[in-house]
């Protein structure tokens, strides 16, 4: 018998066993995994609601939803605007008519959603004899906001002006700095005359106007209105005086005004 003989039913040889590794994990342990995508998905929008909410606090808009309080900047309801606005700028250049067919034409209300009071007045220059002399018309017409916050529509409101041009109007939309919240000044060009002025003034919600007009006579009359920086002087000084009226209390005795009555 050879000295090594192979024996097929003899176990396979088998290499010394190398280091012990690290303890693998207890038993009922689950495996280890990254956080569901979800979970992620969630921290975002809850982080982006956070920063959303702390942006409208901060910009006062949670406080403008339906229930929001209108902010008048002080500037009360009063019934007859044709005692309260102030003309003493143009009074002072013009004669205020008397006769029963230009007396003052104005009128109040008061609804749910809106508080108006307005005064149109007529008057001529002062030493005037023309049978037909220049005519000049200031209205002055305010109106409360109770429901609506008027400043996101204001100025688109004043620039629609710009869009009613034609071969006889021309408008220009120009901003006016140190009145109100904002303001704007309207003008209306007719061929070579100035045909009208308005002065448009937002303070909180409530909004504000003070509108000029002159016609100069008959076709032949040679008449000349005031220039346009002199006009526009009267209704700056007469629209603050008028502002600062409108914080003193309403007379009890106001009956307002109804043209129709």
């Amino acid at each position: 018998m050879p000295a090594y003989q192979f024996n097929p039913y003899a176990q396979p040889h088998t290499p010394p066993a190398g280091p012990p590794g690290p303890p693998g994990p207890p038993p009922g342990t689950p495996p280890r995994r990254g956080a569901p995508r979800w979970l992620w998905a969630l921290g975002g929008v809850v982080i982006a609601s956070a920063t959303w909410a702390a942006t409208l606090m901060a910009t006062g808009a949670l406080d403008k939803g339906d229930e929001a309080t209108p902010d008048y900047r002080g500037h009360l309801f009063h019934h007859d605007m044709c005692a309260t606005a102030e003309l003493k700028s143009f009074v002072a250049e013009y004669e205020l008519s008397t006769s029963a067919t230009d007396d003052p034409d104005g009128y109040s209300s008061q609804r749910k959603g809106l508080d108006v009071s307005s005064c149109s007045r007529t008057m001529t220059e002062r030493g005037e004899t023309s049978r037909t002399p220049p005519t000049t018309y200031v209205t002055t017409h305010i109106e409360w906001h109770k429901k609506a916050d008027p400043s996101k529509e204001f100025a688109s409101e004043q620039r629609t002006w710009l869009d009613r041009k034609s071969e006889t109007y021309q408008y220009k939309v120009t901003p006016v700095k140190g009145i109100g919240d904002e303001a704007y000044l309207i003008k209306e060009q007719r061929a070579n005359s100035l045909g009208s002025l308005k002065l448009e003034v937002r303070a909180g919600w409530m909004t504000y106007e003070m509108s000029w007009s002159w016609f100069g006579g008959s076709p032949d009359d040679d008449f000349e209105p005031p220039p346009e920086q002199t006009v526009l002087g009267w209704m700056k000084t007469d629209t603050r005086a008028t502002l600062a009226a409108l914080k003193k209390p309403d007379s009890k005795e106001a009956p307002g005004r109804d043209p129709g009555a």
